[in-house]
């Protein structure tokens, strides 16, 4: 344990000088880690800051006492200490009583802060000691002219110097002045560095620095760990190695003063956040604002940034909660808490001020006491946050500016400036409350290198501060890239703690430090496909919007596989990734809500609000919490070439995947309506990405994008079973063929129509026109052939221009030229198409799909009878024992009555709405397969209704079925869309001569055994 002189420095000053009072006494614990004072190593000087506002230095006010007097009880007087310093602005001061307290001319003290003084010269003057300085603030305090005790006070102020000046106005003693908290801080800290060293060396050289003549106690704590937070952002618990901000900070404390809302603006990179969380917010804690209606000392302090929740005012409600610890939220109410909560806000802005006042209550908290919203990452409100959420919030903002106990500060990329103009109230707001954050000074780069270096002890080679900050220069985001650099050069440092040039060039400088610990954590993992499993991870890290802006997001550690949960646990304990727990419900003690702080914490530095997580977990840590990732900081986007490079690559998916999940949001925002859905059109980019990319989707955003044709054949189910449907079926099958109709046996494979054979069993006898048939097992095809379908036959070289398929045929009618299709969509039944027509495609699609074997194949639809399981045809295979053609009436008529139940129609009993007639009214097709509720037994469909279907036999003897050359009339079976339903019962005979390609005329195809003379 090293033991150090100390050094007693007292502080006096009135209350309107807090913020200077907070940076000196950030100057006394500056001083104290100084190279300057170092004596045979760290830590060559302890310094007392005596003040009544230093944490710990309360002293006990009994009410016997005037305030003088239990302080000077309570604390050493300014003559018993080394150094004395005295501020001044616009107050002079507490009075203080006579006689008690007089002058030795008898005249009153003007103020305690004067006793103060003048205490501390009286001492200076008779025994050299303490050395007292004398600072005043010439910037004209903002005074209300009405106000006559302000106006008195400054007159005192005035008074009070006027004896340091001649009768010339020239100064006859020493005072210091200055115009900003800034540059008073510049100059105490030079001041006290030479008095300081004054008096050591003074005492040093004389031999005197002894237990009794100068304390010496024990060195003053070096911060452990890391003094440079790497690419995370500084947190209010940094504050102690945060410097190079502090012009900022003091200007940002007045705009916070002035205004209730305030928005920092600067790229990324450029420590908003840190200036914030580390600067202005231990400022405010320091009272740095006070006034005769507040005093921030006694504020509290939310912080959320848009996107951390489900919505930013979910986000909202878990800060407060937290923030607000006297407000117990019973676990079982909580979610009742929360959407009352959000309904009240978003219903009514102003609520949020009347709940927080209410907080505010609840917590017993001063009437001066406010609360600052630190919305941090305010550009989420434009990449996270669903549009519909934006004017809310927005709404909620201007609230705050509004209210008398609220105040707002935002962070935000100034590359998202643009976005909140198109927001009127927001715009606005940003007019009047816009900070904009320049990048740091060189000065301010090299006091953000070396007082963080002092505070922990570390060395350096010379020059090497320097070189750094020439390394980082002034474009945007180069700060972050330094602070990563100097946090990797930290990890180089060992026993020595030295920081040197060969350590420095070894990790690759400012520019190349992110981008070579990225290579090498990469380079070290032995898992497969690594490159792939990269992709998969950062595609769940980044967004980009339609301006190609790459920025983070949050993913749950649930959403990825061991294999990327190992790739994420390399880069965090490389520090470019961090992984937090966040807690979801209430703690038993009523602690509220805990939200995570990304932007603030890594994994080197615990949260307050959530756990360190030492290894990542498919989920949560346990009941209620949720475990996530994100990246450190967007300069690894920039940084670091491969992630880079595949960002440019894949923007276009990366945009497109977070068009899809604020789509799904919104989706479920309302409701699930299907009207928020992706057309198919829209769809399809879609799954390109998605195979491109593999994201890995919630539930929710895979039901999001379920295909269109899914969700209309689902609705085609759901439709009502009457007449009040035929249109929307109509339009349902035209959307199909627009879209792409996917179902099985509608369309077309590899050239050749793609049917759905169903097995039409048991066998039977039927009798037609007094003739018995006896019906063997066979399949037959679920639709009527399409247009799609039958347009294969005329397009294949092999098909409807061969003249095997027309032999036997009158000459007149081989290749006979086809009719016009009435219906022009492609699942749609092929229409005016003649019995010679249908034949001839027969024996095409028999020569083509020769070898086509089914095997006792059950029923695909819904329709299959549990007494027909296990009864199917005998394996049937095309060109040995079976061929396609065209059903024999017999074998159409015993599949559309359901064999022997010999039902009236295909369903049963008539039923309207059960087919496409014409008492549907539509007067042309539908696509096949619209009235899914009007199958036959065998599952088939349309067999009423929409078409007639030819069959092979002659119309006037129809044991005749090769009449194909002998000009008699064939059958019609079903009925179509011009007839009634009489003529669509499943016994109902019609003809057309074989010649005829009426639009009312289709087709369907049988596999059953070949047809014997």
């Amino acid at each position: 344990m090293r033991s150090v002189p100390q050094i007693r420095v007292f502080l006096a000053s009135p209350g309107d000088v807090n913020e200077e009072r907070a940076v000196a006494l950030e100057v006394l614990d500056m001083l104290e880690y100084d190279p300057l004072f170092k004596r045979n190593g760290a830590g060559g000087v302890s310094i007392h800051a005596i003040a009544w506002d230093k944490p710990g230095g309360d002293t006990p006010m009994r009410a016997t006492m005037t305030p003088q007097t239990a302080i000077k009880q309570g604390l050493p007087r300014p003559s018993e200490c080394d150094v004395a310093f005295v501020i001044f602005w616009g107050r002079m001061g507490t009075p203080l009583p006579v006689p008690e307290y007089q002058k030795p001319d008898g005249t009153p003290y003007l103020s305690g802060t004067e006793w103060e003084f003048w205490d501390a010269l009286h001492a200076e003057r008779d025994h050299k000691k303490p050395i007292t300085l004398l600072y005043r603030r010439i910037e004209k305090p903002s005074i209300d002219l009405d106000d006559d005790a302000r106006v008195a006070q400054y007159q005192l102020v005035k008074s009070f110097f006027k004896q340091f000046e001649d009768s010339r106005g020239a100064l006859t003693a020493g005072v210091n002045t200055y115009t900003t908290p800034e540059e008073f801080g510049k100059k105490l800290e030079r001041h006290l560095r030479k008095v300081i060293s004054e008096i050591l060396d003074r005492e040093n050289a004389a031999g005197i620095i002894t237990d009794t003549v100068r304390p010496l106690v024990e060195a003053p704590p070096l911060w452990t760990g890391s003094p440079f937070p790497g690419l995370r952002a500084f947190s209010e618990t940094d504050a102690p190695i945060f410097f190079g901000r502090g012009a900022e900070t003091s200007e940002l404390v007045k705009r916070v003063e002035a205004s209730r809302f305030t928005a920092v603006v600067a790229a990324s990179g450029s420590g908003k956040s840190s200036l914030v969380a580390a600067g202005l917010i231990p400022r405010l804690k320091a009272n740095a604002i006070v006034s005769g209606e507040t005093g921030s000392k006694d504020w509290r302090f939310v912080r959320f940034t848009p996107g951390q929740d489900a919505s930013p005012f979910a986000a909202l409600f878990a800060v407060l909660c937290e923030t607000f610890p006297e407000h117990a939220v019973s676990p079982f109410l909580i979610e009742q808490e929360k959407e009352g909560f959000i309904t009240s806000i978003t219903k009514t802005p102003a609520a949020l001020v009347s709940i927080c006042e209410a907080l505010l209550r609840e917590a017993k908290a001063p009437a001066w006491s406010e609360i600052l919203f630190f919305v941090d990452q305010f550009e989420e409100l434009f990449t996270l946050v669903r549009d519909d959420d934006r004017p809310a919030f927005v709404a909620l903002l201007e609230a705050i500016h509004t209210s008398r106990r609220l105040r707002c500060v935002v962070t935000m990329r100034s590359d998202f400036y643009a976005k909140c103009l198109e927001l009127p109230i927001l715009a606005a707001l940003l007019k009047e409350a816009t900070y904009p954050l320049a990048a740091p000074t060189a000065g301010a780069l090299i006091e953000m290198i070396k007082r963080p270096a002092e505070r922990a002890g570390l060395t350096w080679d010379d020059g090497l501060p320097e070189r750094i900050q020439a390394d980082t220069g002034s474009d945007a985001g180069a700060l972050a890239l330094m602070a990563y650099a100097l946090d990797e050069l930290y990890q180089t440092s060992h026993a020595d703690k030295c920081l040197t040039f060969d350590a420095y060039k070894s990790i690759g400088g400012v520019e190349g430090a992110i981008g070579k610990r990225a290579e090498t954590a990469f380079a070290k993992l032995t898992l497969p496909d690594k490159d792939r499993l990269l992709q998969r991870v950062f595609r769940e890290l980044v967004t980009v919007d339609e301006r190609a802006t790459a920025t983070r997001q949050r993913a749950t550690l649930g959403k990825f596989d061991a294999d990327e949960r190992a790739l994420i646990r390399a880069f965090a304990d490389a520090r470019l990734l961090v992984t937090t727990a966040l807690t979801l419900n209430p703690s038993p003690e009523g602690e509220g809500l805990h939200s995570p702080r990304p932007s603030e914490e890594g994994l080197d530095s615990p949260r307050p609000e959530g756990k360190r997580l030492d290894s990542p977990r498919p989920s949560g840590e346990g009941q209620g919490v949720r475990a996530e990732v994100e990246v450190a900081h967007e300069a690894i986007f920039r940084s670091w070439d491969w992630l880079r490079n595949w960002i440019a690559e894949a923007q276009e998916d990366l945009i497109l995947l977070r068009q899809v999940r604020a789509a799904a949001a919104e989706w479920v925002r309302h409701a699930k309506d299907d009207s928020f859905r992706l057309p198919a059109e829209r769809l399809k980019p879609v799954y390109e990405m998605i195979e491109r990319q593999q994201p890995a989707l919630s539930d929710t955003e895979r039901d999001f994008i379920e295909p269109e044709q899914d969700r209309l054949l689902r609705e085609l189910e759901t439709l009502p079973r009457d007449d009040s449907s035929h249109e929307r079926r109509r339009d349902i099958g035209d959307r199909l063929a627009v879209i792409g109709d996917t179902r099985p046996g509608v369309g077309v494979k590899d050239g050749v129509p793609e049917l759905l054979w169903l097995p039409v069993v048991p066998g039977g006898d039927i009798t037609i026109e007094k003739r018995k048939f006896t019906v063997q097992p066979f399949y037959i095809a679920q639709y009527q052939i399409t247009y799609a379908q039958f347009q294969t036959f005329l397009d294949a070289l092999d098909g409807f221009d061969d003249a095997r398929w027309w032999e036997g045929m009158p000459d007149q009618y081989k290749k006979q030229e086809m009719n016009q299709q009435r219906t022009k969509i492609t699942n749609a039944p092929r229409d005016s198409v003649s019995w010679y027509q249908s034949v001839a495609f027969a024996r095409w699609l028999n020569h083509r799909l020769r070898g086509l074997t089914l095997v006792g194949t059950t029923p695909a639809s819904s329709a299959a009878k549990p007494d027909n399981a296990g009864i199917v045809p005998t394996t049937m295979s095309v060109g040995e024992n079976a061929e396609i053609r065209l059903p024999t009436e017999w074998e159409w008529q015993w599949m559309a009555q359901g064999g022997m139940q010999a039902r009236a129609y295909p369903w049963g009993d008539w039923k309207a709405g059960y087919a496409n007639t014409s008492e549907a009214g539509l007067s042309r097709t539908t696509a096949v397969g619209m009235y899914p509720h009007g199958e036959a037994d065998c599952g088939a469909l349309d067999v009423a209704g929409n078409l007639w279907e030819w069959c092979l036999n002659d119309y006037s003897n129809p044991q005749i079925f090769d009449g194909y050359n002998n000009s008699e009339f064939k059958v019609l079976r079903g009925s179509s869309l011009f007839f009634d339903q009489v003529r669509a019962a499943a016994s109902f005979r019609s003809n057309s001569f074989p010649g005829s390609g009426g639009s009312f005329c289709g087709v369907r195809m049988v596999v059953s055994p070949p047809m014997r003379l």
